[in-house]
């Protein structure tokens, strides 16, 4: 048999250092931005929704809203690796062993820095006090949103026609406001009724106007033209109709529609918090969302808020507060869909340029 060369002891423990030596030249921050970035986008997704539950819940407790905007997210990633090699060798011809020894050591660190911003001043006027712009939630019923829905949601009153109304003074909506969603959303279905920008004859933006065209629909929807146009009070002859924010009717051609900001949505949500029986009789809360009387066709409940004194197990978001817990069931696609919807016209909402955020410098190793 062969002797084997002292060289041959030597290669294992080269490999090993020439490994290691370029898992240096790997680029790990590389490596980690999938499951990073999939990880924090779910956690911020995670934390905005638990975050306005609880300020949907505090609100029906009569405590003030807080909310805290993430305003950067930034991660430094550190590895330290030390290879260790020796060997004995015994000169050609030498009686004894040879011997050789390799060791490794690695050290893998990540440092996330997250920087939160408190919605204040002028940004808190922004997002959560300024009505929602009409435009804007028309632009969306022309992306496929349910228009009934959306007018559930995000609007107070249409012409003469009032929503419900919830917190310290809170009062049923008008018998025809439910009326007028659903005829609006067989409208809708139907594909006979259109919406376009004009511009306004001062040059200073776009009009909205709502069409319902000329062309042939069955008699059922035209029932529902007709009798959408008499709750609104508009001319029935006119097929394109003015829209406008506000609560006047100053022409029989005219939509006007008050929006809500994001305050009065959470509001309008916190009326929906059921909360233990107790709680109402010592007046530690608003009142309920109110019932119209026996017969008056009423709006769906915007969302169903579940309280109780276990944590519940599958739940699409839940907090404790008050030492009790209030969450919506997963299998709840309307409430869901709301409170996602919420976030959406919240967005909405916060008009104007943001501040410039404050630059934020890590040291890469």
């Amino acid at each position: 048999m062969k002797a084997r060369s002292n060289m041959d002891w030597l290669r294992p423990v080269a490999s090993g250092a020439a490994l290691l030596g370029l898992s240096g030249c790997m680029s790990f921050g590389a490596m980690t931005l999938d499951r990073d970035r999939l990880d924090f986008t779910q956690a911020v997704a995670n934390s905005w929704k638990q975050q306005t539950l609880l300020n949907i819940v505090k609100l029906q407790y009569g405590v003030t809203p807080i909310f805290v905007d993430v305003g950067q997210i930034v991660t430094g990633y550190q590895l330290v690796s030390t290879v260790q090699a020796g060997a004995t060798i015994n000169p050609s011809g030498a009686t004894g062993t040879n011997f050789f020894n390799l060791g490794t050591q690695g050290q893998y660190t990540a440092r996330p820095t997250i920087t939160f911003v408190p919605l204040t001043g002028s940004q808190f006027i922004r997002t959560l006090m300024t009505p929602i712009p009409p435009i804007r939630l028309f632009e969306l019923v022309e992306s496929g949103y349910p228009i009934d829905f959306l007018l559930n949601v995000a609007v107070q009153s249409v012409n003469a026609l009032s929503n419900s109304r919830g917190g310290a003074r809170p009062r049923p909506a008008d018998p025809d406001f439910a009326k007028l969603l659903k005829s609006l959303r067989k409208i809708q279905d139907s594909g006979a009724v259109g919406i376009r920008a004009e511009p306004e004859q001062d040059k200073k933006g776009g009009g909205l106007v709502l069409s319902f065209p000329l062309k042939t629909v069955p008699a059922e929807i035209q029932a529902e033209r007709a009798e959408a146009k008499r709750m609104l009070g508009i001319n029935p002859a006119v097929t394109d109709f003015r829209i406008i924010y506000g609560t006047a009717l100053p022409k029989d051609d005219v939509v006007a529609i008050q929006t809500r900001s994001g305050m009065q949505l959470l509001r309008e949500m916190s009326s929906f918090v059921q909360v233990p029986e107790g709680h109402q009789q010592e007046h530690r809360v608003f009142p309920a969302a109110m019932v119209p009387p026996d017969g008056q066709e009423a709006p769906p409940p915007l969302v169903q808020i579940i309280s109780g004194t276990s944590k519940p197990a599958d739940a699409f978001v839940a907090i404790y507060y008050n030492d009790l817990w209030f969450w919506i069931d997963n299998r709840d696609l309307r409430s869901k869909g709301t409170i996602t919807f919420l976030l959406i016209l919240m967005t909405l909402a916060e008009t104007g340029e943001k501040a410039p955020s404050q630059l934020l410098t890590i040291q890469a190793n």
